[in-house]
């Protein structure tokens, strides 16, 4: 079997699995296997990675996953890879929920093997495991993010208009200024911490001189 003919059938076909090769070209699995490490190929992380794609065929979304007829493949390699470094990108932290979300399976299908994992670590937080970075400065900067999510959750759309015009408004004034504002003219509950969260969030703090 011709490495070009190889080509041609992953072009046609998109993704193949062992047995698929193996019948098309009529030659062995063992042979089929040899080809398949000369090209570098990608295996899935799903479908009980049987399917394989050439690396050059992939168009992979912001998270490194492309997923052709319900087959998907990572960038970063297999589900144990790919979690990780989604843990380790991540601007504030992952629950299993958001995982499944990202990979396209149901968490409890797979998130019970990463209780444990180098670089990474789980705590609970309202009930619901968050996993972080093990490195104490991404960590801080995740659970800070992750925080900071929870606090503008709590705030409508029609609360952070308002927030927002007072902002514009008076620049000038502090979060607890604001705060105060928004309550005595406008009748809107905001503490000065959800302020700041909010400002900070969308990088809309405003930052102090340096003395």
């Amino acid at each position: 079997m011709e490495t070009s003919a190889l080509k041609e059938r992953f072009k046609e076909f998109r993704v193949l699995t062992l047995d698929q090769v193996s019948k098309l070209h009529g030659c062995s699995i063992r042979t089929v296997q040899r080809q398949f490490a000369a090209l570098d190929v990608l295996r899935s992380y799903n479908r009980n990675s049987r399917y394989y794609t050439l690396p050059d065929i992939p168009k992979f979304n912001t998270y490194g996953i492309w997923e052709y007829q319900d087959v998907r493949f990572s960038k970063f390699g297999d589900l144990r890879k790919t979690v990780k470094q989604l843990i380790l990108n991540s601007g504030c932290g992952l629950s299993g929920s958001e995982i499944g979300d990202i990979v396209g399976l149901l968490p409890r299908s797979f998130m019970h093997h990463f209780r444990e994992m180098d670089g990474i670590f789980r705590e609970k937080a309202s009930g619901v495991y968050i996993y972080f970075s093990d490195d104490p400065s991404l960590y801080a900067r995740q659970n800070s993010k992750r925080n900071q999510v929870s606090s503008i959750k709590k705030i409508s759309n029609a609360l952070a208009v308002q927030l927002l015009i007072a902002y514009i408004k008076y620049p000038e004034l502090s979060e607890k200024e604001l705060s105060d504002t928004l309550a005595r003219d406008s009748s809107c509950a905001i503490s000065p911490e959800m302020i700041t969260d909010f400002l900070s969030f969308h990088e809309l703090l405003k930052k102090t001189p340096d003395s």
